[in-house]
């Protein structure tokens, strides 16, 4: 065992689980389910996990009441019998590889969407999820439950457990977060009811406790009970105060629940400028409010809380989560986003190999794909999750191969990193004096640290895959076929786009910007893409006058909705000029002309415009090997520019099938 953390790896208990160590990877629904019915793709994806090294699972959200409780279409169920085997299933291969396992259940009341149940949502009472920027999405007006309704879905509740208990499960998980309707009982903004179940905490809690009692007299007081709980709301439609949680705490482990996952719960329409992406938050932002439950629990009773607290949020360091259990923080670190990058975390901490963990970009690809898409979950640094059966097997080479690699950007390295672990003798060509490609830009826009530590990973897992790396080198396609390979992996990245813009040659690139080129003090961006409007950002930030010219009606219409939710209200604060359905239609020395939707031509004054126009694939490389040998693959940017995302899998899977 790594001795540099000897709480985070040490066992733990929580009620009467023995757990391996301190880790717990939160439930985070993944959308993958077979009409709800576990599947491949669902075995797979936990066991990997537990493969991995994770001490406890919750598995991820899964509904009690079906279709009026679900949350997207592919949400697991457990709402019946016939659910039973296939979690039977599941909980086996969890426990197989050595980790617990709790069933998070639901119901996702005022959430569910008429396009997804064909129902009006229900819930506590007839408001209507307002639109929070963090999720993206509002609703309808649900209808309010009437008690015998609510007896019902507690009842549905305590038969969810019971089946989690036949299918081996280890216990249960009651979801009272974000917009699901736990959360929405113990909110005094969603539910205003005026009898036995709203009006005070005491009655907004009863929900939960009935759901609880009911559980544990049917599945016995060993079978282990936790709670996911906004601890605290805040925003225009907060409905839970730092003392409602105290107080929710304190009756929970008055009746009996063994652990609390702690968050916070966020209702902004609006972002500002203390908002911040996920993709610049701080490590171990939620483990605070671990210690503030602590603290109420222990004013109210005078002893000291006996509930388990577990706490987390961008706590896949082990420094950080070492830190938090050994001060007595939590007695759980949960860990999250972190073990779908990255599903092997644990092993790699005990194996004193940090220097080999994926981090967790932030960038939010998982959560949007679902809420805005409809989809599965994906991930930027993981191609398999979300992949047909999320198979991990990287099978060796029938027969290892002479492998060139031209470019080290991140499908470069993937497909480098993928071939060198299956047998293939790999060598990589990169003309920059580093690895990293287009992660340089990526990471220098205001509050994109979480994204800078993928280049040193990039770097050492070139190093210990043991790729023959060449910096400084633009290959030729003569020395590539003096060289003999077996197979060429082309990806050379991307060129800048030009525009058929008189006085376009004025303008210097958003990538030099960012790389710290000068520039004056009235900026006109020419694009308001992701690119465009972070590099606003950047050059706001600094004191610049900024105007972005877009010929779209959406800034940024490609970014993941929070990010780009969080990006616009920086943009607001800091006093940028946006400007949509816009054309740019000429550049001179000291101003830029643009044409809106109206007809209407505006001069705006600039003494520096930078374009942001996108950028187009350099596949010359490819072009010229083409038919010349034996295997030729164009992966990346340059087969077509695209998100990080989707340069890891090209990345991956050309690796598999080399």
């Amino acid at each position: 065992m790594n001795s540099k953390y000897p709480n985070l790896l040490s066992p733990g208990t929580i009620g009467s689980l023995e757990i391996r160590n301190k880790t717990v990877m939160c439930a985070m629904g993944m959308s993958q389910s077979d009409q709800g019915f576990v599947n491949q793709a669902v075995i797979n994806h936990y066991a990997e996990r537990a493969k991995g090294g994770i001490g406890l699972i919750m598995v991820e959200v899964t509904c009690v009441d079906a279709p009026v409780g679900l949350n997207t279409s592919r949400m697991l169920v457990i709402d019946d019998d016939k659910y039973i085997p296939g979690m039977a299933k599941l909980a086996d291969a969890i426990h197989e590889h050595g980790a617990k396992c709790l069933l998070q259940i639901s119901h996702t009341g005022r959430g569910s969407r008429r396009a997804v149940t064909g129902h009006q949502p229900v819930a506590p009472s007839a408001v209507a999820m307002p639109y929070s920027f963090m999720m993206g999405l509002s609703n309808e007006e649900p209808r309010a439950l009437t008690i015998e309704e609510i007896h019902e879905i507690e009842d549905k509740y305590a038969q969810a457990a019971v089946r989690a208990k036949k299918a081996g499960f280890d216990g249960i998980e009651l979801h009272s977060v974000g917009y699901y309707m736990g959360q929405q009982f113990l909110s005094s903004t969603a539910n205003i009811r005026t009898d036995e179940y709203g009006g005070n905490p005491e009655n907004r809690v009863r929900f939960h406790l009935n759901i609880i009692r009911k559980i544990k007299e049917l599945c016995g007081k060993d079978f282990t009970v936790a709670v996911k709980l906004s601890a605290v709301e805040q925003g225009e439609d907060a409905g839970i105060t730092m003392q409602d949680g105290m107080y929710y705490a304190k009756r929970f482990q008055e009746e009996g629940v063994d652990a609390l996952e702690v968050l916070a719960g966020t209702w902004k329409k609006e972002a500002s400028m203390e908002d911040i992406p996920d993709s610049g938050s701080p490590k171990g932002q939620a483990i605070g409010l671990c210690m503030a439950l602590k603290m109420g629990i222990q004013q109210m009773t005078g002893k000291p809380a006996a509930i388990k607290m577990i706490g987390g949020g961008r706590a896949q360091d082990p420094a950080v989560a070492e830190a938090a259990l050994a001060s007595g923080q939590c007695d759980f670190i949960f860990i999250g986003k972190g073990v779908l990058v990255q599903p092997d975390l644990v092993n790699l901490i005990e194996q004193d190999r940090e220097e080999e963990i994926r981090p967790c970009l932030g960038c939010g690809v998982c959560i949007d794909v679902q809420l805005q898409d409809g989809a599965c979950a994906r991930c930027s640094g993981n191609a398999v999750l979300g992949n047909g059966d999320n198979d991990y097997t990287i099978p060796p080479a029938q027969k290892p191969k002479k492998v060139i690699v031209v470019g080290g950007g991140v499908a470069g390295v993937e497909a480098a990193r993928i071939a060198a672990v299956r047998g293939h003798q790999v060598s990589l060509y990169e003309k920059a004096d580093k690895i990293g490609g287009q992660i340089f830009y990526a990471a220098a826009p205001p509050h994109k640290e979480n994204m800078a530590p993928l280049i040193p990973y990039l770097e050492h897992q070139l190093e210990v895959k043991h790729v023959d790396v060449h910096l400084n080198e633009e290959i030729t396609p003569e020395k590539i076929l003096e060289l003999k390979p077996d197979a060429v992996v082309c990806a050379t990245g991307v060129l800048p786009s030009t525009l058929p813009i008189p006085g376009f040659s004025r303008t210097i690139n958003a990538k030099e910007v960012l790389d710290g080129k000068e520039t004056g003090e009235q900026i006109v961006i020419i694009g308001g893409g992701s690119v465009g409007c972070e590099t606003a950002e950047y050059l706001a930030e600094k004191g610049k006058k900024v105007t972005v010219i877009e010929m779209l009606d959406t800034m940024a219409e490609k970014m993941v909705n929070v990010a780009r939710t969080i990006l616009m209200g920086h943009l607001k604060g800091l006093g940028v000029t946006l400007l949509t359905s816009c054309k740019c239609l000429e550049i001179t020395d000291s101003s830029v002309a643009c044409q809106d939707k109206e007809g209407t031509v505006h001069t705006i004054p600039a003494d520096t415009v930078v374009a942001a126009v996108g950028d187009k694939a350099d596949n010359a490389l490819y072009r010229a090997l083409e038919g010349k040998v034996p295997e030729l693959y164009n992966i990346g940017d340059s087969a077509k520019p695209d998100s990080i995302a989707a340069s890891v899998s090209q990345g991956y899977y050309c690796g598999l099938g080399l």
